[in-house]
């Protein structure tokens, strides 16, 4: 165990150290660390350690997938509930076969351990787009189409690479028995999903504190997980949908501390998990092996791309008639987005030990990740300033005036209920109150070129959570730049230090 906790450190001091770097020369983490990875592979330094696949498949996987849905926009998705769902299910069957079909007759694998490849590889892993997403403003349902997508993609797609691993493994396909795999992962993973996403709501809504809250959704999303699996359904459906709706719930109910708390600390558990993902292949993977896999990595890419362009075109091209329509340009991003990451890593890895060709199958999916995060995420923002799908916004003065407005509205809501609650005199609320609406004023005036932004210290804790909740919640949705919103997240946390220093040095005089 010594050893093992030894090794582990390494690892993740190494995916630290990565991740930091990658922060300074502003290139997305996940690239730096796949790079890095391939480096240490065929340095040959990475420490020899097996990892069980089913510590991928009950732990990895949960914590990446509730991440996301707990982050998602689910307003926004249900507006654009057909496309997302046109890609979800149909969508991922086209580009499966699609990709299988190639990879079948390019680089020679059997048809069922083909399949298999395709349906790690349907798998849309979007960090890196959603990344450029908030660096690069795009057009809102853009946005909330590829994370839907993605959400409900990953538990399409891990429930077809189930299925194709027991063909693999059975050596045989049971047309009734896949049928019935297929409809029990599904329907149960969707009914448990909601019952757990419904009941886990309830829970933290009633949780005494931040720590509580963070505990009881740690038990349920393992809940969720564990249960679903132990009843034969997809536990990875089950946790998207408990995600969105234990997300929904949060944001509508809670109050921002807790908030923030709860994504706080899931965004550093997929952060961590990521970096152990994207170094744990390395550790599995032999140097000699990539290097033979070269050409079938790249064949695979190609065999990738085809599939995920008849999905995208062909599915778009159907739903064209029933007047749900996506622009083209959009259409050619979603295409170009098709970056592997972490998801389909951990769904290789969580493979079986005893499964064929699973060492194959690691080196090809390790090497498609590299080659579409290299080739694709890092020229991802140039790309959709040259299709034209970003939206100019070159005034930073009118982007750091929506997050002052966004900001202020908020804490305003706020204050209304501390007064409400009888937790701030009627005196202080009409104070604060006003000194926001003065920012408010002030930005409305400098959005139309008038007036100017006057700064406005304020002494509240829980407005200011609120204040930085709402400018966060905004960077999520896409209505300001990440840039901006670090910003103004930055100088709400030195206000949050200087009333916390103000409140002990209080304290301190009080007791003498």
């Amino acid at each position: 165990m010594r050893d093992y906790l030894e090794q582990l450190l390494v690892v993740l001091a190494i995916g630290t150290g990565v991740a930091m770097g990658a922060r300074r020369i502003s290139v997305p983490y996940n690239v730096a660390l796949v790079l890095v990875g391939l480096l240490l592979v065929l340095m040959n330094v990475l420490p020899e350690t097996l990892m069980d696949p089913a510590v991928v498949l009950l732990v990895f996987l949960p914590i990446l997938v509730f991440q996301g849905a707990l982050s998602a926009d689910d307003t926004s998705m249900r507006q654009a509930a057909r496309p997302i769902l046109i890609l979800a299910v149909p969508g991922v069957a086209l580009s499966l076969l699609g990709t299988a079909g190639l990879a079948a007759w390019e680089i020679g694998l059997p048809f069922s351990a083909a399949l298999l490849l395709g349906a790690i590889l349907a798998i849309t892993d979007t960090v890196s787009v959603l990344l450029a997403f908030r660096s690069v403003r795009v057009p809102h349902r853009l946005a909330a189409i590829m994370e839907g997508e993605s959400l409900f993609n990953d538990g399409t797609a891990l429930v077809l690479v189930s299925v194709a691993a027991t063909v693999v493994m059975q050596g045989y396909a049971d047309p009734a028995e896949i049928a019935r795999m297929l409809t029990t992962a599904i329907v149960a993973g969707a009914l448990l999903g909601t019952a757990f996403g419904m009941l886990s709501a309830t829970v933290l809504r009633h949780a005494p504190d931040d720590l509580t809250a963070i505990l009881a959704s740690l038990v349920a999303v393992f809940a969720t997980s564990l249960l679903t699996e132990h009843f034969g359904g997809s536990a990875v459906i089950a946790v998207v949908i408990a995600g969105v709706l234990i997300g929904h719930e949060m944001r509508a109910r809670l109050e921002p501390s807790r908030v923030l708390a709860l994504q706080g600390f899931w965004e550093t558990a997929a952060f961590v998990i990521n970096v152990w993902l994207f170094l744990l292949v390395g550790i599995q993977l032999r140097s000699d092996l990539l290097q033979q896999e070269a050409w079938p990595i790249l064949l695979a890419v190609i065999a990738l791309h085809a599939g995920r362009a008849v999905a995208v075109y062909g599915c778009f091209w159907l739903i064209r008639f029933s007047g749900s329509r996506v622009p083209w340009r959009w259409q050619h991003v979603m295409v170009f987005g098709n970056v592997k990451g972490a998801l389909s890593m951990a769904a290789v890895l969580a493979l079986p030990q005893e499964i064929p060709y699973r060492e194959r199958l690691i080196a090809i999916v390790f090497g498609v990740t590299l080659v579409t995060l290299v080739t694709q995420a890092l020229p991802f923002r140039r790309f959709l300033t040259w299709l034209g799908v970003a939206v100019a916004d070159a005034d930073e003065t009118a982007d750091r005036c929506r997050a002052v407005l966004i900001g202020a509205r908020r804490a305003q809501a706020e204050l209304d209920g501390l007064l409400a609650a009888g937790l701030l005199a009627r005196p202080d609320h009409a104070a604060r109150w006003a000194a926001y609406q003065r920012e408010i004023i002030d930005a409305e005036l400098q959005l139309r070129g008038i007036g100017s932004h006057a700064q406005v210290d304020v002494a509240l804790p829980a407005v200011l959570a609120a204040r930085k909740a709402a400018i966060l919640d905004a960077m999520r949705r896409g209505l300001i730049t990440e840039p901006t919103a670090d910003a103004h997240v930055a100088a709400i946390d030195r206000q949050i230090v200087d009333v916390a220093e103000a409140e002990h040095q209080r304290t301190l005089k009080e007791r003498r």
